[in-house]
């Protein structure tokens, strides 16, 4: 039998697509599920800028029956490792319910079902992994923790396994085609709001010194990329203070290392070749995010 929506739903608790700012407990916790499919749409249709999802919150009982359902998740997992020709990686991240809160001391989770407990580590920032199963064996799984109830939550980001000075847009075009075909063509429609809608790479770094070069006709052409403007940075670094002089106030070193790093975008629909690729700044920290479909009014 085919699960309703209503139902599934209820049993992940509305989860919603999250992307670039802080989690917030009450849009992952809706209070009744026909809002939590409202919601969880909107959110996913209007973030333009990475690839996060924030899932239900765990509960304090390691018991079953009281924790989040693995058979959803499980399924999720498995597509991208299975399908995604090894260009997306999951990351999962607990989060405290408040902002500016820590986490929880002596955190532990777990997956379980009527026979066995899986330990999963946690380190100290709150980031952990998640193991995939056969689908005879997640379906009566659980993913539990020790914390409170409603004190925590849970990040997911798909974030992208090719390093920066490996781009180009032959990996571009991929990354969007093979995005675009695990969530309409391979994901059950009941867990495609789950799974972002993939439209290109976001391109962050310290300082805006991109290009695109190839050969052509014997000659290495190169082409600048332009800073996107009002492009947020999708986990929010922050360009790092260069200022060492002692004259240096602490405003002003403080304004200083909170300035929002510069990004640029490629979306595949670029009329350059396959073989263009990125040249990042020389030690720019570039980092390279999934970008999801914004459906904002112009």
């Amino acid at each position: 039998m085919i699960p309703t929506p209503s139902s599934l739903i209820a049993a992940l608790l509305g989860a919603v697509v999250l992307l670039g700012v802080p989690p917030v407990l009450a849009q992952g916790t809706p209070a009744t599920p026909a809002s939590a499919a409202s919601d969880a749409a909107s959110n996913a249709a209007s973030d333009p800028d990475g690839g996060a999802t924030v899932l239900p919150p765990v509960q304090s009982a390691m018991r079953r029956g009281v924790s989040i359902p693995y058979k959803q998740l499980n399924q999720i997992l498995t597509t991208l490792r299975t399908e995604g020709e090894g260009l997306f990686v999951s990351r999962f991240t607990l989060t405290p319910a408040k902002q500016g809160q820590d986490l929880p001391p002596n955190l532990r989770m777990a997956l379980m079902d009527d026979e066995r407990t899986i330990a999963i580590p946690v380190d100290a920032k709150g980031r952990f992994e998640l193991p995939t199963f056969p689908a005879d064996e997640a379906k009566s799984m659980e993913l539990a923790s020790n914390v409170p109830k409603g004190s925590t939550g849970i990040r997911m980001r798909v974030d992208l396994t090719t390093p920066p000075e490996r781009l180009d847009m032959a990996v571009v075009r991929r990354v969007v085609k093979v995005g675009q075909r695990l969530r309409e063509e391979l994901l059950p429609w009941y867990l495609r709001w789950l799974f972002p809608q993939i439209d290109g790479v976001t391109i962050c770094s310290d300082r805006p010194d991109w290009s695109l070069e190839w050969r052509e006709g014997g000659q290495l052409l190169s082409l600048p990329l332009s800073v996107e403007a009002g492009l947020r940075e999708p986990d929010g670094s922050q360009k790092p203070s260069t200022s060492n002089a002692p004259a240096a106030t602490a405003a002003s070193s403080a304004e200083a290392s909170s300035t929002p790093r510069s990004c640029t975008v490629l979306t595949g629909q670029e009329p350059w070749p396959d073989a263009a690729r990125l040249q990042p700044p020389d030690g720019g920290h570039t980092k390279l995010y999934v970008k999801l479909r914004s459906t904002r009014p112009s």
